[in-house]
């Protein structure tokens, strides 16, 4: 046992039998808990402002490339998942790395471009970007922009899984965008499980042609756990 644990222990015994003492531990203990507590939610309103400010810059920086690429021939390297029935959206970051969840939705690596065929997974948080993705049901709509181009994505599945069930990841012969959070949505502490929303590539309308997209990339690292 270490010195500071006999301390420990003879502080406690000596407060059994002290009211002073007692009453002095309990402050100490408050005064701690309290400076604790504070530093957390200091921490988070951090990580919440950055992520925020994260997010208006890469927005802008689409937007305004929106109005420069059609003169400068400008290749993209912002795109956007725009959900209308939950208000999200979004610019998409390339691999899901802690910083990159952070931030941003995460587009999975080694799985299709939104608006290619193949299998296209993007993971975010429950408790920030897809807050409200259990509110999705068939039929509702999902957009990915990238420059002047939009990719119409409709909602056809949604599902529970483990998150050991890789299959919702796997290649398919269809253009198809996976959406993949934590859940249950408001669960305290690591979730048990993963909520899968899977919607389908709509055909591109005439003038709107769907050619592969690049996402902004961040790091090559990966991490399965949104």
């Amino acid at each position: 046992m270490t010195r500071f644990a006999h301390f420990l222990d003879d502080l406690i015994s000596l407060g059994k039998n002290d009211p002073l003492v007692r009453k002095r531990l309990r402050q100490q203990a408050s005064v701690f808990l309290i400076s604790t507590g504070v530093s957390l939610v200091l921490l988070t309103v951090a990580a919440y402002h950055w992520m925020h400010q994260e997010q208006e810059r890469l927005i802008s920086r689409q937007r305004s490339q929106i109005m420069e690429v059609a003169a400068s021939g400008v290749r993209q390297d912002v795109t956007l998942l725009l959900i209308p029935k939950i208000n999200l959206e979004a610019a998409i970051l390339e691999s899901t790395t802690r910083r990159s969840l952070l931030l941003a939705p995460a587009h999975l690596e080694r799985t299709a471009w939104p608006g290619e065929d193949g299998n296209s997974v993007i993971a975010g948080h429950r408790d920030t970007f897809f807050r409200r993705l259990n509110e999705l049901q068939n039929g509702d709509d999902i957009l990915v922009k990238r420059g002047q181009r939009e990719y119409h994505y409709v909602v056809s599945d949604k599902s529970i899984v483990s998150p050991s069930d890789i299959a919702v990841t796997l290649p398919t012969p269809e253009a198809r965008l996976t959406l993949v959070t934590c859940y249950p949505t408001y669960y305290i502490g690591p979730a048990p499980k993963r909520l899968i929303v899977v919607a389908t590539l709509q055909q591109p309308t005439p003038g709107n042609p769907s050619p592969g997209l690049t996402i902004a990339r961040t790091s090559n690292a990966m991490q399965t756990t949104p």
